[in-house]
């Protein structure tokens, strides 16, 4: 027996001295740039590449997980993920502690102040610019090839063509640096120019801004009957009456407020404009506060009856949108909310975009949907499913960044990946539509 217990003692001895290993190698393996300290993230945190909110990001951290810091700052904190190495707002974090204290916690990295080497990034990008490779591609976005697209070794036209992806086939990106992006089509990885593909959304809501999207800071009411100008001739585009609320960018040195109108560039003048409400940044919002904003523009003043009905069924599903609140985490069904497009749900006859017919009920319902999906993706919030009418668009919003509804599969679900509730409002009059989402 004794002989037994002995045998048992150094089995055991030996056993610790094998799950001592791995971390005095990690320790030995320790590179430049430690991790000082160790926190929570009290909401979903969206890690930036510069410590600024103009930055772009690259990655991002759930709420309540763990944060693990580079450099401790007093507004900003330099961090590591898995994908970069990053800055988070500081008043996000929570239960801040230094590395070696940190390393009792359940779930926390050793003392050595270090990542655990599967997280580990390397000290310099393989490719300028790009934090992921083939061998840690992260499925950031999906996306179309909008033309026939090349597919290079290196993000640049003089490197070696290694595939092509035919028009209108699906890949998925990792990342976006600049003019470039990172893919994968079937089991080809390389980059190819980020303009050769549109249709794009996100698979992780907080990877980062989808390319060609532009984001409206601004919402503006105007003061009197106002005529909407092009920006790129100042010819007349549309007429909208007093007290419109549309979408507009900050003025510029002319006095001009930018919008966007069909798939150009309009502007009403500093005169037209009453007041503006400017857009938070969702990370600092307060309850109540504007968080993103979208306007798009339909006819009016057209006497045939269908034309009468396109105009009453957009008012009628923008009301059933409006005082809509979503809970972190809830999903959203199109659908379900303004559907089904019957004569007996109260919608009329209208045009609509169907190979089977040419009119239907409900026809409209897709440009309030696309002004909803529009200013739903200048947020992180994430769109699960979405239809667009046909690879060439519609005319009253840029090339893939139409969203149609309709019934089955032709519909939008989202859903809300920001840290608190937000609502959804729309603003209407005669051929102006402007959809606002608000901290609730």
């Amino acid at each position: 027996m004794k002989r037994l217990f002995h045998h048992f003692i150094a089995l055991v001895m030996a056993l610790l001295i094998l799950a001592a290993q791995p971390l005095a190698a990690f320790a030995e393996e320790a590179q430049d740039d430690p991790i000082t300290h160790t926190a929570k993230a009290s909401v979903a945190l969206k890690v930036r590449r510069a410590p600024s909110k103009d930055s772009t990001g690259g990655d991002s951290i759930p709420r309540d997980s763990f944060v693990y810091i580079l450099e401790l700052g007093e507004e900003w904190c330099k961090v590591r993920t898995r994908h970069l190495d990053g800055y988070v707002l500081t008043q996000y974090l929570t239960d801040i502690q230094p590395c070696g204290d940190a390393s009792s916690a359940e779930g926390t990295q050793p003392a050595t102040g270090k990542q655990p080497a599967a997280e580990q990034q390397p000290s310099e990008p393989a490719v300028p610019g790009f934090k992921t490779t083939k061998e840690t591609f992260y499925e950031g976005y999906v996306a179309y090839a909008v033309k026939n697209a090349t597919i290079y070794e290196e993000p640049d036209e003089r490197s070696r063509r290694i595939g092509n992806v035919p028009t209108y086939k699906k890949v998925t990106v990792s990342e976006v640096s600049g003019d470039w992006c990172l893919l994968r089509y079937n089991n080809t990885y390389g980059y190819t120019r980020t303009d050769a593909l549109f249709k794009w959304d996100r698979l992780d809501p907080y990877v980062g801004e989808i390319p060609g999207l532009d984001i409206w800071p601004l919402l503006a009411f105007v003061n009197h009957t106002t005529t909407i100008y092009s920006m790129e001739d100042n010819s007349e585009l549309k007429t909208i009456n007093p007290g419109a609320a549309i979408c507009v960018g900050e003025p510029d040195e002319l006095g001009r407020y930018p919008l966007p109108y069909w798939r150009t560039t309009g502007y009403i003048k500093a005169e037209d404009v009453a007041y503006t409400i400017p857009v938070a940044d969702y990370e600092t919002a307060q309850s109540g506060d504007l968080i993103s904003v979208m306007t798009t523009y339909y006819a009016v003043g057209i006497s045939t009856v269908q034309y009468q009905g396109r105009n009453w069924n957009i008012r009628l599903a923008s009301s059933m949108i409006t005082g809509t609140v979503l809970q972190p985490g809830e999903i959203y069904n199109q659908n379900k909310t303004i559907g089904p497009y019957l004569k007996s749900t109260g919608y009329h006859k209208a045009p609509i975009m169907s190979p089977h017919a040419l009119w239907g009920y409900g026809g409209g319902t897709c440009q309030v949907n696309t002004t909803f999906y529009i200013a739903t993706i200048q947020l992180p919030l994430l769109v699960t499913h979405r239809k667009v009418h046909a690879d060439v668009g519609i005319y009253y919003a840029k090339k893939g960044f139409d969203a149609a509804v309709g019934g089955g599969d032709i519909n939008l679900i989202m859903e809300n990946t920001l840290p608190y509730a937000i609502r959804y409002q729309f603003f209407i009059s005669d051929g102006v539509l402007t959809c606002c989402i608000f901290k609730a």
